[in-house]
């Protein structure tokens, strides 16, 4: 396991730039954040979002699935107890947090300065006035596009911790660890910068704070090394 934790060390610091650098610069979100690359910051985090990050996941488990060395029944059952565990025991943690913290996020407080909405009343009401709230207060905005409009409308829960960010460093992670990264330099790249991309998006569109983001590549490394500790105990050997 020490061997695992110096080869993630790299790899965590990476992930940690971002948000360690928005903080450095003391840089907060507003909508002049948002110019004409944004719609495609905002496409790369639909692949972390639902229902898109179900065919992610599936997509991920499949690559993982072929760089097995035995590929039979019982590893594969392995395997996948592994990586849905990783996924779904994420999200359930960060769905605690966020109950416990009840963090508004950057795009609400902007709302609450430009229109007066009342953030304690805006999370007290159910999660279809909230998208109905955001959808009459921007419903003739010509400073938030129609696009960015929606995606807030859909995504109105608490910020703390950043559930994409944790979901996207998590596979990056998983991919490090389990793939040889001389043998897969392209693939683990390719995912490593997805998972960056997915982080700059989710300070970009004004749906978290680089603190959001902070715990959640902590969870997707402890995460991580824990499915690791399982992989090895369980002899699921990849190429």
């Amino acid at each position: 396991m020490g061997l695992v934790i110096k080869k993630t060390i790299v790899p965590l610091i990476l992930f940690l730039i971002i948000p360690l650098s928005v903080i450095t610069v003391n840089w907060q979100w507003q909508p002049t954040s948002i110019n004409n690359t944004s719609k495609y910051l905002f496409w790369v985090t639909e692949t972390a979002s639902f229902p898109w990050a179900i065919i992610t996941s599936g997509l991920f488990f499949l690559l993982f699935y072929l760089k097995l060395v035995n590929k039979n029944k019982k590893t594969l059952l392995l395997l996948w107890l592994v990586l849905v565990s990783a996924m779904l025991g994420g999200q359930i943690i960060k769905s605690i947090i966020k109950q416990q913290t009840a963090e508004a996020r950057p795009y609400v407080i902007w709302l609450d300065k430009e229109f007066n909405l009342n953030q304690q009343q805006f999370y007290s009401q159910a999660r279809a006035e909230r998208k109905a709230n955001i959808e009459k207060l921007l419903a003739n905005s010509t400073i938030i596009p129609r696009w960015l409009s929606n995606h807030w409308q859909n995504e109105t829960g608490y910020a703390f911790p950043s559930g994409h960010t944790l979901f996207a460093v998590t596979w990056a992670l998983l991919a490090i660890i389990l793939l040889s990264f001389k043998r897969h330099f392209f693939i683990v790249s390719i995912i490593t910068i997805w998972s960056l991309l997915i982080e700059t998006s989710r300070l970009l569109l004004g749906m978290h704070s680089a603190y959001d983001l902070i715990l959640g590549i902590l969870l997707a490394w402890l995460i991580s090394l824990i499915c690791c500790f399982y992989v090895k105990k369980w002899h699921i050997v990849m190429e």
